[in-house]
């Protein structure tokens, strides 16, 4: 299967277009307009004027400051000026409450004025020194400064810009290197042109149309000798420049594919662009055997190879020829490997398979995603039956190859916190946490927005953040939360695990859960959900990003929460240099308790000298004597295996264990990790099974046969191995890791 493109539609349109005697490819640029005013309005309002404000350098430039005191007491503001290095201040005319530092080219203006009205200002006069012709326009800023006696001094500043001209009139080198061109045929007017932008073209052709475009691409419809014109427009100036174009009637031959590179059997269309008097005829030979006299005509290739298109036009004054070349190949090969079914929130994994010409794959996941590459992991967040398309391209076409996906219930799980307000005792697993109530959807009438607020210097970023949650809190009537240490730690310990590892997610790089890190942190309230955010260089910035997504808002605008962590990471090593994380508790809400969590995934079935890595999670530091154990049962029968007293990474442990080293031999077993202290269990996981299998390559010994002495009874002895191996690939827990949000790095 291929894709067509429109091109015959396209034909047409240029036919009309050039009938109608212009093709118009580029706009026109347009000139702003220069006003040299600003004004900027309140209790004290400032106004900026230039006269002139577009000027070239060797101009002089009259720059007017005037504020208006509107309030009912004296006012002694502070103006700052900042000149562009363009412009030249004459300091020998300062006025009086001016000073002016020539290094940052800043003018320092304290006027005082009476209340109500009272009317300050000055007049600059400045010389136009040089001129950026890559950047003509130039801005004047002016920061204004006010200061309000309440029962805490506050100084309020307010910024306005005006932009000023600064640049080269234009000037026009060449009109176009066209002395002859052809009836008929679409040709390109091209201007050198010197000088500062934005610049604008008129065209006048000499048959009396006019053009306002830029380099447009024009056809005669009638021979003969034209004057063409062409005004050019900068801020600064107009200038022109006239040049004869001569159209003759003889035959000029041009065409061009919609397609040089197509595939067998998709049609390609030749675009006629010859030109010449009518009535002219055409005639195409394509290079396989086959022809056509149609001015614009589409062919499809039955095999493939390399064919040269050949084109001859004629009419009463001669004939033309042009040539192509159109290569034609076969569409690439290709299929995918898939699942038929998967269970919700879990991950669906693709795998795509084609053919040395293949250049690109696009997956179409049926669910409004799409993904690029020869694989494709997804995960699926609602039940039904999807149509997986994937698309193989090359240069000749594509190739689509589809599979329906059905995805089955699942377990789906979310990091909204359970919620209990009453008085009750005893304590919450971590999983009874994870599966999570849905709080009440916070709606918005129109888009949050949270405007940076004039904070201490010696705030960190972390403390900013939390002063923007509250912020944000306060504007949907939420009283504010309680910055807690151990929140603090559990949230900034997460923000530098994704700067050091690379990855935005919600489980840490030891496979741990958020509740499971507040619990490692010592905050063994009720857990009420996290927030992480990446990419924005600023608190207010994360926070407003939060707010307007439907998920994270009901987290921090969780009526619920009384506490909060924040955290803080910049690595400009990292892929998104900014990290932030928002740690949520409950005073109130159940405490939570820990649990030995299984990294596990699938049924694993090793041989028995294969070695395997038994993985979990437990979110405290071991005290003495305390010791993690594995055991294999088969039946009833319970074999202690080995034992591990540190973590590999984090909360993560894991065993590396081969059964045949402890003679166990193959068969199907369950394993399970206890928590000891001694022979006292504190602690167990869930079982999980194991189906080892037989080692082909070990030797099978020869038995020895005695008549009077029997074969001894070998007890296997257990052997601890020498230290945890940290695993080579990210852990996966025994349930999908599920996201908060949405987890696409927000442009900040």
């Amino acid at each position: 299967m291929t894709l067509r493109k429109p091109w015959l539609l396209v034909s047409f349109f240029i036919v009309g277009l050039i009938v109608a005697g212009i093709w118009w490819q580029t706009q026109a640029a347009s000139i702003p307009a220069y006003t040299g005013y600003a004004r900027l309005d309140g209790p004290i309002s400032l106004e900026l004027s230039a006269s002139p404000a577009v000027v070239t350098p060797g101009d002089n430039v009259t720059l007017f400051v005037r504020l208006t005191n509107n309030t009912g007491t004296t006012a002694t503001p502070a103006i700052s000026l900042y000149l562009p290095a363009s412009l030249h201040l004459q300091t020998a005319v300062l006025p009086m409450g001016a000073t002016f530092n020539i290094q940052t080219r800043v003018l320092t203006w304290l006027p005082v004025f009476a209340a109500d009205e009272g009317v300050q200002e000055i007049t600059l006069p400045l010389r136009v020194e040089t001129a950026d012709l890559q950047q003509p326009e130039q801005m004047v800023t002016a920061v204004l400064q006010t200061h309000h006696e309440t029962a805490v001094a506050e100084t309020a500043s307010t910024q306005l810009e005006m932009p000023i001209w600064i640049g080269i009139a234009p000037q026009i080198n060449s009109v176009t290197d066209l002395v002859q061109v052809p009836l008929g045929q679409p040709v390109q007017l091209q201007a050198n042109i010197s000088g500062s932008g934005p610049v604008s073209q008129v065209w006048y052709l000499g048959d009396g149309r006019r053009v306002e475009v830029n380099d447009p691409t024009v056809a005669y419809s009638l021979a003969g000798v034209y004057q063409i014109t062409l005004e050019v427009t900068n801020p600064l100036q107009t200038v022109s420049r006239t040049h004869i174009l001569t159209v003759v009637p003889h035959p000029s031959a041009q065409f061009v594919a919609d397609d040089w590179s197509v595939g067998v059997g998709q049609p390609v269309t030749f675009l006629n662009q010859s030109g010449g008097q009518s009535p002219l005829s055409y005639s195409w030979d394509f290079g396989d055997g086959q022809t056509s006299d149609q001015p614009s005509p589409t062919h499809s290739y039955t095999l493939p190879g390399t064919y040269q298109v050949h084109l001859t036009i004629r009419n009463d004054f001669g004939e033309a020829e042009a040539f192509g070349m159109v290569t034609v190949g076969m569409p690439p090969q290709a299929d995918m490997s898939l699942a038929d079914s998967v269970p919700a929130g879990q991950p669906l994994y693709g795998q795509a398979f084609g053919d040395d010409s293949v250049t690109g794959y696009v997956w179409e996941m049926g669910d409004g995603r799409i993904y690029e590459g020869p694989s494709v992991t997804h995960t699926y967040r609602q039940m039904g039956d999807f149509y997986v398309l994937l698309t193989a391209l090359n240069e000749f076409g594509n190739t689509q190859v589809g599979r329906w996906v059905h995805v089955d219930p699942g377990v789906l799980l979310t990091y909204l916190p359970l919620v209990l307000r009453e008085n009750v005792v005893g304590e919450t697993a971590v999983e009874d946490v994870l599966a999570g109530l849905d709080l009440e959807p916070v709606e918005l009438s129109e888009p949050f927005v949270m405007e940076p607020v004039d904070l201490p210097a010696n705030l960190t970023q972390a403390e900013q953040l939390y002063y923007y949650i509250n912020l944000a809190r306060q504007q949907f009537d939420l009283p504010p939360l309680n910055q807690v240490y151990t929140l603090n730690i559990a949230a900034q310990q997460h923000t530098d695990d994704m700067s050091i590892f690379a990855y935005t997610a919600h489980m840490g790089a030891d496979g741990s859960y958020p509740a499971e890190r507040l619990l490692t942190a010592g905050y063994a309230q009720g857990y009420a959900g996290e927030a992480t955010a990446w990419g924005f260089e600023h608190p207010y910035e994360a926070v407003e990003f939060w707010v307007n997504s439907p998920a994270h808002r009901r987290i921090i605008l969780n009526r619920f929460a009384t506490d909060v962590g924040v955290g803080y990471t910049v690595n400009f090593t990292a892929p998104n240099v900014w990290y932030w994380t928002a740690e949520f508790g409950d005073t109130y809400g159940v405490p939570l308790s820990p649990v030995v969590r299984l990294q596990e995934s699938t049924i694993m079935s090793p041989t028995v000298t294969t070695p395997v890595e038994y993985r979990w999670n437990w979110p405290l530091p071991l005290q003495s004597g305390q010791e993690f154990v594995l055991y294999f049962y088969q039946g009833r029968q319970a074999v202690r295996m080995a034992s591990a007293t540190q973590p590999a990474l984090g909360s993560l442990y894991a065993l590396p264990f081969a059964a045949y080293d402890v003679a166990v031999e193959p068969g199907e077993y369950q394993w399970q990790i206890k928590l000891q202290q001694g022979q006292t269990v504190l602690a167990e996981s869930a079982l999980s099974s194991i189906v080892l299998l037989p080692d082909l390559n070990l030797p099978t010994p020869t038995p020895e046969v005695t008549a009077t002495v029997p074969a001894p009874t070998v007890t296997p002895t257990p052997t601890t191995p020498s230290g945890p191996i940290w695993p080579t690939e990210t852990p996966r827990p025994t349930l999908p890791p599920p996201p908060v949000f949405p987890t696409a790095t927000p442009a900040p």
